[in-house]
């Protein structure tokens, strides 16, 4: 693994369920290890199903330098969730699935079920692809931290090495701290 590898970060941008807007922004930070060299972002639809198309789209679009995708977790604008294997089966680039925190899975489910009675099994398909959810330690300027992650394509080795390359001041590797900040502004 190169020292400083050039990786794409995705994360949403705010949105209030309650607003007349039914989309938020996708946001893909592309840096080299910790150094931001472009942002990109696509509109998702809130509580919609297209979040893996799009992230694809602009994954494609930087594909070229790209060795490795990272998103935070897999749902963006509410419940659009990310098809892991999708993504990499389309791309052939690793990809890693960061969570700060341990997620209930059977309150997530319950939720999804109670939102989308009558649609809800491809968005829980969706989390039973993302396979385990692994736990790590990392060192950061903090001190050390746990982070979760689902991975495609990727040994969890390899992975522990990555996000100890990109973690510095935060457990969230730099592009997705970034790309949260981005969202942010939204």
């Amino acid at each position: 693994m190169k020292e400083n590898p050039i990786i794409i970060g995705f994360d949403d941008a705010t949105f209030n369920l309650k607003a007349k807007s039914k989309t938020t922004q996708l946001i893909g930070v592309i840096c080299q290890g910790i150094r931001m060299v472009n942002v990109v972002s696509t509109e998702i639809i809130v509580d919609g199903n297209n979040a893996t198309e799009r992230l694809i789209e602009l994954v494609k679009q930087n594909q070229k330098h790209i060795q490795f995708i990272l998103t935070h977790t897999i749902t963006f604008g509410g419940f659009n969730l990310i098809n892991l294997n999708k993504i990499y089966s389309e791309i052939r680039k690793p990809v890693i699935a960061v969570n700060d925190r341990r997620v209930d899975l059977d309150s997530v489910r319950k939720a999804i079920i109670y939102k989308f009675p009558n649609t809800y099994k491809e968005k829980i398909q969706n989390i039973v692809d993302a396979g385990n959810l692994y736990q790590t330690q990392i060192e950061t300027a903090g001190g050390i931290s746990i982070i979760y992650f689902h991975s495609k394509g990727i040994e969890n080795n390899k992975v522990d090495s990555l996000l100890q390359k990109i973690c510095v001041d935060s457990k969230l590797p730099e592009c997705l701290r970034l790309a949260h900040l981005i969202g942010r502004l939204f």
